[in-house]
Parts: C-alpha cells; sequence; structure tokens
C-alpha cells in the first residue's frame, strides 16, 4: 500500500478506542527501538499488548501504518514541547528561548527509544523506498520548525538563508544525537558536547 508519508490520521471516537490505539503505538514503539524492523510485526504487537491481531489491523492496517503512526506520534511530541516552551516563555528574550528549545530537544534525544527509533527508521531509509519517504518527512517536518523559529526572531532574514540553515541545523543535531544518546558509551572528554552544540547552532542560525 503506498500512501503519503506522515499524513493526518483520524481521531479515534472514543476515549477507550484512542487509549487502546496508544497501547499498540507505545508497544510498536518500544519494540522498533529495541529490537529493529525485522522484529516488528502485527502479530508480535498484538501479542504483546494483549489484544488481538484483528484489533491491532483495524486501528494500524499494516506494519507501514504503524511505523508511520510512530513517527507522526514522535513528531507531534517535539511540536508539542517546543510550543509549551513557547507559551512560557511569553515575550520573554527570544534568542534564549531558541537556546533553550535546541537544548531541550538535544535531551529528548538522548531518551533511548526516541534515538533508537530515529536510527532504525534512518537504517530503514537506505533500503525501503517507503521508509525513505517517511524519514524525508520527519527531516521536512523538523527543517520547517527550526525554519519558523529562525523566522520569528530575525523576519528580515532571506527565505533562502532561513532554509539552508534550518537544514544545517537540523543535520546538526542528528549527528550530535549520535554521541548524546543514553545507550552510546559516555566519554569523558565529550563532557561539554551538549554545550557546544548549542552554540554552534545559535552561530548558524544567527551568524550575519
Amino acid at each position: 500500500m503506498h500512501v503519503q508519508p506522515l499524513r493526518s490520521k483520524e481521531s479515534h471516537t472514543t476515549t477507550k478506542g484512542q487509549e487502546r490505539a496508544d497501547a499498540i503505538l507505545e508497544v510498536a514503539r518500544a519494540t522498533l527501538a529495541r529490537d529493529g524492523y525485522a522484529a516488528l510485526s502485527m502479530r508480535s504487537v498484538a501479542q504483546q499488548a494483549g489484544i488481538s491481531l484483528s484489533t491491532v489491523q483495524h486501528y494500524y492496517p499494516s506494519r507501514d501504518d504503524l511505523v508511520e503512526a510512530l513517527l507522526t506520534h514522535f513528531l507531534d511530541r517535539y511540536q508539542r514541547v517546543i510550543e509549551q516552551r513557547m507559551a512560557q516563555a511569553g515575550d520573554g528574550d527570544r534568542m534564549a528561548l531558541f537556546a533553550s528549545i535546541i537544548d531541550l530537544c538535544l535531551e529528548e534525544l538522548r531518551d533511548q527509544i526516541a534515538s533508537g527509533l530515529f536510527f532504525e527508521v534512518a537504517a530503514l531509509a537506505h533500503r525501503h523506498r517507503y521508509a525513505a519517504q517517511m524519514f524525508d518527512a520527519v527531516l521536512t517536518r523538523a527543517r520547517r520548525t527550526v525554519r519558523n523559529l529562525i523566522r520569528d526572531i530575525v523576519p528580515g532574514m532571506a527565505p533562502a538563508q532561513c532554509e539552508l540553515r534550518s537544514a544545517l541545523i537540523v543535520g546538526q543535531m542528528v549527528g550530535v544525537m549520535t554521541f548524546v544518546a543514553s545507550q552510546t558509551p559516555a566519554h569523558a572528554e565529550l563532557d561539554g558536547l551538549r554545550q557546544a552544540s548549542v552554540d554552534a547552532i545559535m552561530r548558524i542560525a544567527f551568524a550575519p
């Protein structure tokens, strides 16, 4: 089945239905991050969630639909975190807000399941066209979020510059994640990497 990646999924009509759909996603998320795509089957998700295979397929007809929903959930979570941080900041220092959002995202990317999910889909993107589409959609949405933050602070920046800088920032964060993910062995000489990354991203975003 071929669909546009990261499309909006219709809301479930009941609280129970939403809770069941979320429970399925949580099982699938942990399985994909821990054991990889090969271990992610609709039947295994049903068994771990304690429900029937037909129930899983009611909410997510295929494995691709399930992975797509996982990525959408992953991105929506980050979007909510950013929006909450912006709401809390109000009319405060926008540059400080940007730095705090980047730092917060880097902290979130340390999570074993979040980073495992990202790395697994990135690896799949080299072998599966559908995964490549989804991965591109993830990166595109992340770029647009960063781009909009930059535009909010420097509204006069040329659109092309905003696009290029946001791409560089997302690339920087993806690269840093390989060093800061919780499952990565710690290296004492890299203790300051997270703050150095925030500083570097600030320069990429706002240098003349």
